[in-house]
């Protein structure tokens, strides 16, 4: 039992998940899975949506800096899983999709010159390369031998593993982020919840999606300034035989636990 509870005292610190006492569910995430628009879903379902994207419209501030400082937030919910109170839900993504969101995400920050990436970029250029004064940028492949050099659950969180060993223990359920909109319907239905506008909730000034349009063998390019001032690459674009081998390697657990195939489609 008290290892039970080291274990999602861990999955708990890590990824924190969405509670309220008064909603029946307890949702958790990994980031560049959809957990935007899940965090968007569980304001507006608990009539924060308004006043979260009022203190901030990036909406995790308000999750971060306000929601989840609530006196008791993370023993509440140890609780609440420890007793099978509610049904516990996890947002996941398909390991392929989301190693490109993730380089992406890293990739955008480094060129706009925040704080965030250059740290990890340090950590990057250390594990990388002897020499430190390599070339800041790097290629999807490159990104990828770095997370396989330091380990799937070493790295910063938008760039690990979603699967937390023992997760399988306390999450029972499981939100795919390609069935995102159906699976919500689903589960608006099932517990008696309000019935959210989903075009207020997924439509998210940061994602890619809707630039990435050429197609093309980008697996071993390095972006430049010009590279985010265009139309960016398609997902498959990052794809070559090397690089399908190294998510199927680092993800391994991520398409074991979650069903995903891994042929890559």
């Amino acid at each position: 039992m008290k290892e039970d509870g080291q274990t999602l005292k861990k999955l708990i610190n890590f990824r924190t998940p969405l509670y309220n006492k008064d909603f029946p569910l307890i949702l958790f995430w990994s980031q560049k899975s959809g957990c935007t628009s899940l965090v968007k879903w569980f304001f507006s379902q608990n009539g924060l949506l308004k006043k979260a994207l009022e203190y901030h419209p990036w909406i995790h501030k308000y999750e971060n800096n306000v929601y989840k400082k609530q006196l008791n937030y993370k023993k509440e919910i140890m609780e609440q899983i420890m007793t099978s109170k509610k049904d516990t839900f996890k947002l996941v993504r398909n390991p392929y999709k989301r190693a490109v969101s993730s380089y992406l995400f890293y990739s955008n920050h480094l060129n706009k010159g925040s704080r965030y990436s250059q740290i990890q970029n340090e950590k990057i250029m250390e594990a990388l390369f002897t020499n430190n004064n390599s070339n800041n940028n790097i290629s999807f492949k490159q990104f990828l031998h770095y997370i396989q050099k330091v380990g799937a659950t070493n790295v910063e969180s938008h760039f690990a593993q979603q699967y937390i060993d023992g997760e399988e223990f306390f999450i029972n359920n499981y939100i795919y982020l390609e069935n995102f909109n159906k699976q919500i319907l689903e589960i608006e239905e099932k517990y008696g919840l309000l019935k959210t506008p989903l075009s207020q909730i997924t439509d998210s000034h940061h994602h890619y999606s809707k630039r990435m349009k050429h197609d093309g063998n980008y697996a071993d390019m390095i972006p430049d300034k010009e590279f985010w001032k265009k139309n960016l690459p398609t997902y498959d674009s990052f794809y070559d035989n090397e690089t399908i081998d190294l998510v199927k390697e680092i993800f391994k657990k991520d398409f074991k636990v979650y069903k995903y195939n891994t042929d890559f489609l």
